[in-house]
């Protein structure tokens, strides 16, 4: 029944409309509303329709139909949103949209505004054409999921059959996933494990197999020694604290020749550091010729100081790891190797970035070594994920490091491995004393075709810009990431579980540099497996003041809705 004004009713307030005042306006309202009352019953009384409802007399709004019986609503539930392909989905036009998240690679998490599934990984996208080389840089302030990113990117690639090596795991980030998948971990450190740098690793011992093919064993010769040779220049450069001059790398070379031929040192019983050391010092007719000198005590005079470098590398903390002869080889048919460097003391950067460097040079050459084997048809091809973490505690002992990392990613050419650089903030990059070297250092990133970035200053984005073209969108969400969560007093009142960062888990995908191409935004989303493994809990000494249940809570209501968690196990 439509309520209306009886007529003396209306009568009085169409006099009370034509007066001056505050009361004329209620009275035109009141007579509006009795108008549009008495057009709706009119409309029902003679509708032909079988509810006796006229929908041509109300108004359609983006909410229904305004007015009686036409069943307006403040509030409207999301629509269902289903992902096909364009031949599936073309039946819906026109209400079909194109997703800017292809289903390629490992599950990553959601989409930040379609809320649509992310998937992403290095080798996928690359063999799909979606990018040039399989070389991503992530970026972040530390504590808001960089590792937790990448470790998602491992699990995938472990389920592809692609081998993954974190080279020098610091915190240890890796260590827990790698175990709960049955890789391979190896320890480094005071009283844990050494590295003989002048070892052949892998590719060592691979190299003696390739006798019918001269040509292939001959290259792989040539790339161990020269990745010896990188890889002693650099110790001793972080030893001394200076360049290795051109004719000191060149005695190296040489050394290294003549401990693997005159010497009778083989991949089976390689020489150590305090090897060569004697042999430099016992002064070869070679080594006088390389260092330029005519007599034996010119030549002495003149390696000196390589004569005190190597020294200073066989002796103290330096020679407790490596010289001695290599602990625990690289099994290159693990599914995922782990090489922990944890052990080393945090205050002690010369040998950790050390540490790293060796372990570095020792895993590319792994991954030579397995496709020259896949060349010569005595083994299968395989593919490999390489992890460079913490970069930022090698590029900051000075200039000369950038160029030895500089030669290691370069090295990696056409070896169907994907590689990984983390770090937090581009200043690692640009805090070089010389302008060459932060060149070379932003190199790495400009070379990385993916960029992932996590929570970063306002300041950072106005860094990268040289680099990363952010939209203005863009731009504020990254920043805005990384806003504190908020002050409040008591955060642990009623046992709730503790509110974390805003921008915890939350990373953009950029592709190019063009602004014409936007970022992918992401949440990342846990599986119940990950969860439960507690693969990503880096706060265990924290575990005193939050159980496992609490951190569970924080993962599953901040992190990941546990639904969605399973949709993408």
């Amino acid at each position: 029944m439509v309520k209306i004004l009886d007529d003396t009713a209306r009568a009085a307030l169409v006099v009370a409309a034509n007066r001056p005042g505050v009361r004329s306006m209620w009275a035109k309202h009141r007579l509006a509303t009795d108008d549009r009352r008495r057009r709706n019953r009119d409309a029902a009384d003679y509708s032909s329709s079988a509810d006796g409802f006229a929908r041509s007399t109300l108004r359609l709004t983006d909410r229904g139909f305004a007015g009686p019986g036409g069943g307006r609503t403040n509030t409207v539930g999301r629509q269902i949103e289903y992902r096909a392909t364009s031949v599936q989905a073309a039946g819906l036009w026109p209400w079909s949209v194109g997703a800017g998240a292809p289903l390629i690679g490992t599950p990553i998490g959601q989409h930040l505004l379609t809320r649509a599934a992310v998937c992403f990984d290095l080798l996928n996208w690359f063999i799909e054409g979606l990018i040039t080389a399989p070389v991503g840089f992530v970026l972040g302030l530390n504590g808001y999921g960089k590792s937790s990113f990448v470790r998602r990117v491992v699990l995938g690639g472990i389920a592809q059959n692609v081998t993954t090596l974190v080279l020098a795991d610091v915190k240890p980030d890796y260590r827990k996933e790698i175990e709960a998948v049955g890789g391979q971990v190896i320890d480094l450190g005071y009283g844990y494990g050494r590295i003989n740098p002048l070892a052949g690793g892998v590719l060592g011992s691979v190299i003696p197999t390739l006798s019918a093919f001269p040509d292939l064993q001959r290259r792989m010769l040539a790339e161990l020694r020269g990745r010896q040779v990188q890889v002693v220049s650099g110790l001793i450069e972080l030893s001394r604290g200076g360049q290795v001059q051109d004719f000191e790398e060149t005695i190296l070379a040489t050394s290294l020749n003549l401990l693997y031929g005159e010497m009778g040192y083989t991949p089976d019983r390689p020489p150590l550091l305090g090897d060569l050391l004697a042999l430099v010092i016992d002064g070869h007719p070679e080594l006088i010729a390389d260092a330029g000198e005519d007599t034996v005590e010119e030549y002495r005079r003149s390696t000196k100081r390589l004569r005190q470098s190597l020294r200073g590398l066989i002796k103290g903390r330096f020679g407790e790891v490596f010289n001695g002869h290599t602990t625990t080889e690289i099994d290159i048919d693990a599914v995922a190797i782990c090489i922990d460097v944890s052990h080393i003391a945090e205050g002690d950067t010369k040998l950790k970035a050390a540490v790293m460097l060796v372990c570095w040079s020792d895993g590319f050459a792994a991954i030579e070594a397995a496709h020259a084997l896949a060349d010569a048809g005595l083994g299968p091809q395989r593919y490999f994920q390489a992890i460079m973490d913490e970069l930022w505690q090698v590029l900051g002992l000075g200039d000369f490091m950038v160029d030895r990392v500089n030669a290691l990613t370069r090295l990696n050419r056409a070896i169907a491995t994907a590689l990984w650089m983390i770090t937090h903030t581009i200043t690692d990059l640009e805090s070089q004393s010389t302008t060459g070297s932060a060149n070379k250092a932003l190199g790495f990133l400009e070379r990385a075709r993916v960029k992932v970035i996590g929570p970063i200053p306002e300041k950072e984005v106005e860094r990268l810009a040289g680099i990363v073209k952010f939209t203005a969108t863009e731009s504020d969400m990254v920043s805005g990431w990384s806003a504190p969560p908020p002050m409040t007093g008591d955060r642990r009142k009623h046992d709730e579980p503790i509110e974390p960062p805003s921008g915890l888990g939350k990373f953009l995908i950029k592709i190019g540099e063009s602004e014409l191409s936007p970022g992918i935004p992401v949440q990342l989303i846990f599986s119940a497996a990950e969860i439960d493994a507690g693969i990503h809990d880096t706060n265990s000494r924290f575990s005193e003041f939050a159980d496992a249940n609490l951190v569970r809570e924080v993962i599953e209501a901040d992190i990941a809705a546990p639904e969605q968690a399973g949709a993408l196990a």
